[in-house]
Protein backbone atom coordinates (compact mmCIF):
# COMPACT_ATOMS: atom_id res chain seq x y z
CA UNK A 1 0.00 0.00 0.00
CA UNK A 2 1.16 3.65 -0.51
CA UNK A 3 0.30 6.70 0.70
CA UNK A 4 1.08 10.07 1.74
CA UNK A 5 4.65 9.96 3.41
CA UNK A 6 4.46 10.43 7.26
CA UNK A 7 4.65 13.74 8.89
CA UNK A 8 2.42 15.32 5.79
CA UNK A 9 -0.18 18.10 5.95
CA UNK A 10 -2.88 15.63 4.52
CA UNK A 11 -2.68 12.86 7.58
CA UNK A 12 -6.38 13.89 8.43
CA UNK A 13 -9.61 11.78 8.61
CA UNK A 14 -12.50 12.59 7.23
CA UNK A 15 -14.69 15.36 9.60
CA UNK A 16 -17.91 13.42 11.47
CA UNK A 17 -15.90 11.18 13.79
CA UNK A 18 -15.79 11.32 17.49
CA UNK A 19 -12.15 12.48 18.66
CA UNK A 20 -11.24 9.24 20.55
CA UNK A 21 -11.61 7.61 16.28
CA UNK A 22 -10.10 10.76 14.87
CA UNK A 23 -6.90 10.36 17.15
CA UNK A 24 -6.51 6.68 16.37
CA UNK A 25 -7.60 7.14 11.98
CA UNK A 26 -5.01 10.06 12.14
CA UNK A 27 -2.20 7.64 13.86
CA UNK A 28 -2.87 4.55 11.86
CA UNK A 29 -2.82 6.72 9.12
CA UNK A 30 0.67 7.85 9.44
CA UNK A 31 1.56 4.45 10.29
CA UNK A 32 0.36 3.19 6.97
CA UNK A 33 2.32 5.95 4.80
CA UNK A 34 5.16 5.31 3.14
CA UNK A 35 8.41 6.72 5.13
CA UNK A 36 10.15 9.93 3.65
CA UNK A 37 13.16 9.02 1.18
CA UNK A 38 16.33 9.59 2.86
CA UNK A 39 16.46 13.19 1.17
CA UNK A 40 13.64 14.36 2.45
CA UNK A 41 13.56 13.07 6.19
CA UNK A 42 17.11 14.90 6.53
CA UNK A 43 15.08 18.13 4.72
CA UNK A 44 11.92 17.43 7.08
CA UNK A 45 11.66 19.37 10.33
CA UNK A 46 11.24 16.25 12.10
CA UNK A 47 11.93 15.22 15.73
CA UNK A 48 14.08 12.59 16.65
CA UNK A 49 12.32 9.77 18.08
CA UNK A 50 9.70 10.48 16.23
CA UNK A 51 8.84 6.96 14.79
CA UNK A 52 8.90 5.86 18.98
CA UNK A 53 6.94 8.42 19.41
CA UNK A 54 4.13 7.46 16.91
CA UNK A 55 4.06 3.79 18.55
CA UNK A 56 3.70 5.01 21.81
CA UNK A 57 0.75 7.16 20.60
CA UNK A 58 -0.62 4.70 18.98
CA UNK A 59 -0.58 2.59 22.16
CA UNK A 60 -2.18 5.30 24.10
CA UNK A 61 -4.90 6.15 21.13
CA UNK A 62 -5.66 2.65 20.81
CA UNK A 63 -6.31 1.96 24.12
CA UNK A 64 -8.57 5.14 24.91
CA UNK A 65 -10.84 4.28 21.64
CA UNK A 66 -11.04 0.81 22.76
CA UNK A 67 -11.63 2.19 26.48
CA UNK A 68 -14.36 4.34 25.10
CA UNK A 69 -16.26 3.13 22.12
CA UNK A 70 -20.33 2.37 23.12
CA UNK A 71 -20.96 0.51 20.12
CA UNK A 72 -18.81 -2.13 19.22
CA UNK A 73 -17.07 -2.22 15.67
CA UNK A 74 -16.87 -4.97 13.62
CA UNK A 75 -15.16 -8.00 14.68
CA UNK A 76 -12.69 -7.82 11.23
CA UNK A 77 -11.85 -4.22 12.67
CA UNK A 78 -11.15 -4.84 16.13
CA UNK A 79 -8.92 -8.17 14.54
CA UNK A 80 -7.16 -5.75 12.30
CA UNK A 81 -6.14 -3.04 14.83
CA UNK A 82 -5.18 -5.61 17.34
CA UNK A 83 -2.58 -7.14 14.74
CA UNK A 84 -1.17 -3.90 14.78
CA UNK A 85 -0.79 -3.97 18.23
CA UNK A 86 0.49 -7.15 18.52
CA UNK A 87 3.10 -6.41 15.72
CA UNK A 88 3.95 -2.91 17.45
CA UNK A 89 4.50 -4.23 20.95
CA UNK A 90 6.79 -7.29 19.44
CA UNK A 91 8.78 -4.79 17.66
CA UNK A 92 9.24 -2.86 21.20
CA UNK A 93 9.80 -6.27 22.55
CA UNK A 94 12.63 -7.32 20.58
CA UNK A 95 14.31 -3.88 22.40
CA UNK A 96 16.32 -3.82 18.86
CA UNK A 97 17.61 -0.11 18.30
CA UNK A 98 18.17 -0.92 15.02
CA UNK A 99 14.22 -1.25 14.55
CA UNK A 100 13.94 2.65 15.21
CA UNK A 101 16.42 3.77 12.75
CA UNK A 102 15.25 5.87 9.51
CA UNK A 103 16.57 3.49 7.47
CA UNK A 104 14.93 1.06 9.40
CA UNK A 105 11.56 3.09 8.99
CA UNK A 106 12.32 2.38 5.42
CA UNK A 107 13.76 -1.08 4.96
CA UNK A 108 12.96 -3.22 7.80
CA UNK A 109 10.51 -5.83 7.22
CA UNK A 110 8.98 -5.40 10.28
CA UNK A 111 8.24 -1.72 9.65
CA UNK A 112 6.62 -3.06 5.93
CA UNK A 113 4.51 -5.30 7.98
CA UNK A 114 3.43 -2.59 10.30
CA UNK A 115 2.76 -0.54 7.13
CA UNK A 116 0.66 -3.39 5.32
CA UNK A 117 -1.13 -3.93 9.17
CA UNK A 118 -1.80 -0.34 9.31
CA UNK A 119 -3.23 -0.36 5.66
CA UNK A 120 -5.84 -3.08 5.95
CA UNK A 121 -7.10 -1.06 9.45
CA UNK A 122 -7.86 1.84 7.04
CA UNK A 123 -9.28 -0.24 4.28
CA UNK A 124 -11.74 -1.94 7.30
CA UNK A 125 -12.76 1.27 8.70
CA UNK A 126 -13.23 2.73 5.26
CA UNK A 127 -11.36 5.83 6.67
CA UNK A 128 -9.52 8.08 3.87
CA UNK A 129 -7.12 11.00 3.55
CA UNK A 130 -8.68 14.29 3.38
CA UNK A 131 -7.11 17.51 2.04
CA UNK A 132 -6.99 20.19 5.29
CA UNK A 133 -7.12 23.11 3.04
CA UNK A 134 -10.76 22.09 0.95
CA UNK A 135 -11.81 18.76 2.90
CA UNK A 136 -11.81 17.08 -0.24
CA UNK A 137 -10.88 13.35 -0.39
CA UNK A 138 -6.94 12.60 -1.77
CA UNK A 139 -7.17 9.87 -4.86
CA UNK A 140 -3.74 8.64 -3.44
CA UNK A 141 -3.37 6.25 -0.72
CA UNK A 142 -6.43 4.78 1.31
CA UNK A 143 -9.42 5.76 -1.11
Amino acid sequence: MTGPEAGSPMLRVTRGVDAATARLSRIVLALAASPPSPGASRRAKGLPGQTENLVLEFDEAYTAWVEGFTVLPEEAQLIALQRVDRQLAEMVAAKDAGLWTEQAHREAGAWHEVRALAGAVVELFGWRVVDPVDGSAADEGTS
